[in-house]
């Protein structure tokens, strides 16, 4: 599904984060992603949080991040859990299917 391993620049935001990971999703991982219910994103993160925080060096340098994750975090979310809730969030208002009349 994703991440494949990041070359550029470490995101400094949790929407850079986003941006980084949603640009390297095939449309069909989007859409499957954006029409997720809430509970099953710790799913998402089981499979893919740790490669998440090693591609943004989340636990080894990139401080930024991981602090504005943190500040952002409700209840024990962890900090790869808030940039996948982010991520669905974005995808939720792009790549959702809708019925057309």
């Amino acid at each position: 599904m994703f991440p494949k391993p990041i070359d550029t620049e470490l995101p400094a935001t949790i929407n850079d984060a986003v941006k980084m990971l949603i640009a390297d999703l095939p449309l069909l991982d989007r859409t499957r992603l954006g029409a997720m219910a809430a509970d099953e994103l710790d799913v998402i993160n089981q499979m893919v949080g740790s490669q998440i925080a090693r591609d943004f060096r989340l636990w080894s340098g990139n401080d930024t991040l991981l602090s504005a994750c943190l500040a952002a975090a409700v209840e024990s979310e962890d900090a790869t859990m808030v940039i996948i809730h982010a991520m669905w969030k974005r995808l939720q208002e792009t790549h959702v299917l809708r019925r057309v009349k």
